[in-house]
């Protein structure tokens, strides 16, 4: 706690040691079109006037501000000019000790020049900074006419099936649009990014090593996602609706508003989906003389409802407010059937058979409230948050377990209610020789889980307090970071950042009357350099350590089952898992990229299944540690005015130790490989191909088998391009892995009716320019709640 305070301090006297800096005698201001937005790039001269020499000279930024600091006494000249434009000369500026800011500066564009010259700048498909890839999205096929969430399929280092979005070597991730979190997951987050329109995109930034600006919580990457600029004022807005056809039909339907002024600017969104599914699964214990074989069928349902409101408001040129709510209401019931077999040699003991309806209700809410502070116009800025999460899953387990000797009637019912919320504060310092940023965060966890296990007799559901518990758990988490980007020269640019974080943590069980408290705190640092030999050839080299703390819903020491036989239980002695990256990138003529990663983890909490007679039970811990060695190779490029395709491949070795002797580690290897095709067959018609395959791997003591996917689809423009069909269809196969431990193995098999036709409808209506409020506020720590 005293190295946080400390950390703190520090950063606040540095901070306002730049900020002191930064009140030099300045000249600064904006330049914009006539009645148009700010113009970036505009050279902006200060000439003595006595012989019209150059005094100082700088550019204005995305937004047209500029800013010339430590200026003596005197009487100048201001030369504004860009190409294209015509040059404006501001006379008479005079400095005696005090800053000037000048009033708006408008230019006006040099009509006839423009007529008779035609510039045509095409970014390349990828380009490197120092802490990410840039993917500009705005220079492919699907950039036109489709949604977002289907255009980040053919992104580099992303996988994206229906309902979720994976890094590659990484797994889950945040998302971010314009650099700010977006608060969604799962299903909500989809629906969400099939709002947005890929026309709105610019481009997407793929951060596998995250500064240290973000949370180090987690080990899956970061995208960010950033919107055209120079948008329409108005309203605008879609309404889509998509059809799902697999052994059952399911629905998605999705409505978007966005309105923008001078001084608003917001955006509301709902949705509302029903998906039906058919899960066929088998889980196999083989490898001891008492083998347990159990198959198992679940029919689902999971009906949902999510709306979102954002506003922003300029209250000044100096100050933005704002607030951003968003509720899900999603309502999953499944019944299931189940068949759990003994099996001595070929010979068939008995058969458990278990049948039982599973409901899972979810209702959460989020709210964040904002502040940013523009310190001056060359994009000094504090920004500031309060956020909140609440979310209140409710479990409850009705099934009945019968053989010819047994029948048992079960209630398992788990209810918990997380409350978390978190205060963060970001400064950002630009300036020539470097750009600094510094913040710090609170947040607060609090979590009161019941688990409750009640038997049917006689007439009545009893409560079996050997089997229920009560679980209270509360954790603080106080951070805060520094970090500096600077171009060393035209090739070499470097960043480098470091983040404190400190953790109080207290579960307690009133029912076992057991507390655990711990506290602990770690440094997390970062570094990146970027080395540009030419404009065909970029490298790069980062480093990060990063934290996995455990789920709240894994602390809690108690058990839930899924038949008289089978549970699982929490540990709440579990440890955080740490991971050091590094990784080496190259890059080729914004096309070819190829990466080459290691990590190692310590602590990982794993799984450890045991098997005592017919009782298998499913428990956590810290039990393992790895190093992992792999490669990542991408292929983008437009082959034609008619043809985008995009290869990619990886490949990595991991090699584990077990603290446990029953969990087996042999080293093992994975790969996986995709191509993706885009067409344009005409202006209103294209459509792709896509095909992707996962090698057989070992991964720990996980072998899982090869498994591949096919997607095809369309999409057709109609009504003056604002009506979109898309047609799509997606084949997959069955996934299968084995579990290994010490004396026995676990095959898994499970059949997620892999065989899926979906059609689309898209209805653009409004300013097709418009996009309201797209900002979101850092919450990282409310995935935790959401496991």
């Amino acid at each position: 706690m005293k190295i946080f305070c400390k950390i703190c301090v520090l950063i606040l006297l540095v901070s306002l040691g730049i900020i002191y800096r930064s009140t030099a005698q300045t000249i600064s201001g904006k330049v914009k079109e006539t009645g148009g937005p700010g113009i970036e790039n505009v050279t902006v001269a200060l000439l003595n006037v006595a012989d019209s020499s150059v005094v100082k000279y700088g550019v204005s930024n995305r937004e047209g501000y500029f800013e010339l600091s430590n200026l003596s006494n005197g009487v100048f000249t201001a030369k504004v000019s860009l190409l294209g434009y015509h040059t404006r000369l501001l006379n008479n500026i005079k400095f005696d000790g005090s800053s000037v800011t000048l009033t708006d500066i408008v230019l006006e564009r040099k009509e006839k020049e423009l007529r008779e010259v035609t510039v045509e700048a095409k970014k390349p498909l990828l380009e490197r900074k120092v802490d990410r890839l840039i993917f500009n999205l705005n220079n492919t096929i699907m950039a036109n006419g489709t949604s977002l969430f289907e255009a980040l399929r053919v992104a580099p280092l992303l996988t994206v099936s229906e309902n979720s979005i994976s890094m590659v070597g990484k797994g889950s991730m945040a998302v971010m649009v314009n650099e700010k979190i977006i608060n969604l997951s799962g299903t909500d987050l989809v629906n969400y990014l099939k709002t947005l329109r890929s026309e709105n995109i610019e481009k997407i930034e793929i951060i596998t090593t995250p500064p240290a600006k973000y949370e180090a919580q987690g080990n899956g990457g970061l995208i960010n996602i950033v919107l055209k600029k120079n948008e329409s004022l108005g309203w605008s807005g879609s309404l889509s609706s998509t059809y799902l056809q697999s052994s059952y039909a399911s629905y998605n339907n999705n409505l978007a508003l966005f309105f923008r002024s001078k001084k608003i600017n917001s955006s509301f969104t709902f949705g509302q989906s029903n998906y039906r599914y058919i899960i066929k699964e088998s889980v196999n214990i083989t490898g001891r003389p008492n083998e347990i074989l159990s198959d198992e069928q679940r029919l689902g349902k999971s009906p949902g409802l999510q709306t979102g409101l954002s506003i922003d408001y300029e209250l000044n040129k100096h100050n933005n407010i704002g607030l951003i709510y968003n509720i899900s209401d999603n309502k999953s019931n499944t019944t299931f059937s189940n068949n759990y077999s003994f099996v001595t040699g070929n010979t068939i003991d008995s058969v458990l058979k278990t049948t039982g309806k599973f409901s899972r209700p979810l209702f959460t809410q989020t709210l964040n409230l904002y502040h940013d502070l523009k310190l001056d116009s060359t994009g000094k800025k504090l920004s500031s948050s309060v956020n909140f999460f609440m979310n209140k899953p409710e479990m409850r387990n009705d099934f009945v377990s019968e053989s010819e000797n047994t029948y048992t009637s079960v209630q398992n019912n788990n209810s918990s209610k997380y409350n978390i919320w978190s205060f963060q504060s970001d400064l950002t310092m630009p300036y020539k020789w470097a750009k600094i940023e510094s913040g710090i965060k609170l947040a607060n966890f609090n979590n009161n889980a019941d688990v409750e296990y009640y038997n049917y007799i006689g007439e009545n559901f009893l409560l079996d307090r050997t089997r229920s518990n009560e679980f209270n758990y509360t954790e603080s988490n106080l951070a805060a970071y520094y970090s500096m980007e600077s171009n060393l020269s035209k090739k070499w640019t470097a960043k480098a950042g470091l983040r404190y974080e400190y953790t109080l943590m207290d579960g307690y069980s009133p029912t076992l009357d057991q507390r655990n408290k711990r506290n602990y705190g770690a440094l997390f640092p970062t570094a990146y350099i970027v080395y540009k030999a030419d404009e065909s050839n970029v490298f790069s080299l980062n480093y990060s350590k990063r934290i996995n703390r455990p789920s709240l819903n894994s602390l809690n020491p108690f058990a839930y089952y899924t038949n008289i036989y089978t549970y699982s239980t929490g540990n709440p002695l579990l440890l955080p898992s740490y991971s050091n990256n590094v990784e080496l990138n190259y890059l080729y003529k914004g096309m070819f990229s190829f990466t080459v990663f290691t990590q190692h983890i310590s602590d990982i909490i794993s799984n450890l299944i045991t098997v005592n007679g017919p009782a298998v039970v499913n428990s956590r811990g810290n039990f393992l540690t790895q190093d992992n060695l792999g490669a990542y190779v991408s292929f983008n490029r437009s082959l034609s005015k008619w043809w985008d395709n995009s290869i990619s491949a990886s490949f990595s070795y991991a090699s584990p130790k077990s603290k446990v002797a029953a969990i087996s580690t042999p080293k093992g290897t994975s790969a996986s490989f995709s191509v993706n095709n885009s067409f344009k067959a005409t202006n209103l018609l294209s459509f792709y191909l896509n095909y992707s395959q996962n090698l057989p791997s070992t991964d720990r003591n996980i072998y899982t088998y090869s498994q591949r996917s096919f997607r095809t689809g369309a999409r057709i423009k109609l009504l003056n391009n604002n009506l979109i069909i898309s047609p799509a269809y997606f084949l997959g196969n069955v996934s299968k892995y084995d579990v290994h431990y010490s004396d026995f193995v676990q095959t898994d098999k499970t059949d997620y009716d892999y065989k899926t036709f979906t059609l689309g409808l898209t209805y653009l209506f409004g300013r097709s320019k418009v996009s309201g409020n797209k900002k979101d506020i850092s919450f990282d720590e409310k995935r935790r709640g959401q496991n």
